[in-house]
């Protein structure tokens, strides 16, 4: 780990906040959440990307510096898709899309000087975990949205570049998640079991969770 490149990307995600805030502003969405806080959640998930995704033992080669833009992007775009997600069980187009665009062209840009393989399993893994996530949207279209189906190709092309097995536990994490909060919701009578649920904050939170928790 390189305590320099944690601490900057720390700060940065911090500030990362305030643009944030104004694209869940422009988004007309209700509750915002204080730039602060954004920020103080983005800074948390840059520096934990930092710490995992390390180039310092390797002397900063330039393709895992561009894996870890890559991760870095993903994280500042899934903040105010979560809060959206939250605040209107929505997860807006422009976010979404923006969110794979810049994820696929930092890898893309990264395979240049690093493993095309890993390029090649990180798009068929985002195409897999989406195609999983359509047929879901198929069988139960009140379970789920397009907007999940879109954020599960982000999700899985990050996911996948790494390993199909990260692939896995990051996808299974979120419906463990998900349906853990679902299941204490129905246990308290706070909630019906026709009453949607936003899934993309689970969705993010088990891909995060099962990225920093990989061993290595």
């Amino acid at each position: 780990m390189n305590p320099a490149l944690v601490a900057s990307l720390a700060a940065a995600g911090l500030l990362a906040g305030w643009p944030q805030r104004a694209v869940i502003t422009r988004l007309d969405i209700s509750p915002r959440p204080p730039a602060l806080a954004a920020g103080a959640v983005t800074a948390v998930l840059f520096g934990g990307l930092a710490a995992r995704v390390d180039p310092g033992h390797l002397g900063y080669p330039g393709y895992l510096m561009l894996v870890l833009a890559a991760a870095c992007w993903l994280a500042a775009c899934a903040v105010p898709l979560a809060c959206t997600d939250l605040a209107v069980q929505r997860l807006p187009d422009p976010l979404t899309g923006a969110a794979y665009a810049g994820t696929a062209v930092l890898l893309l840009a990264a395979a240049v000087g690093g493993p095309w393989s890993a390029l090649a399993r990180a798009l068929l893994g985002g195409l897999a975990l989406a195609g999983f996530y359509l047929l879901l949207m198929v069988i139960s279209p009140s379970g789920m949205s397009l907007g999940d189906v879109k954020l599960a190709a982000s999700l899985g092309t990050l996911l996948a570049w790494f390993s199909w097995r990260l692939l896995l536990v990051g996808g299974f994490a979120g419906f463990l998640l998900g349906g853990g909060f679902a299941g204490a919701l129905l246990a308290s009578r706070r909630a019906g079991r026709k009453q949607p649920i936003p899934f993309g904050p689970f969705m993010i939170a088990g891909a995060i969770l099962a990225f920093v928790a990989q061993p290595g």
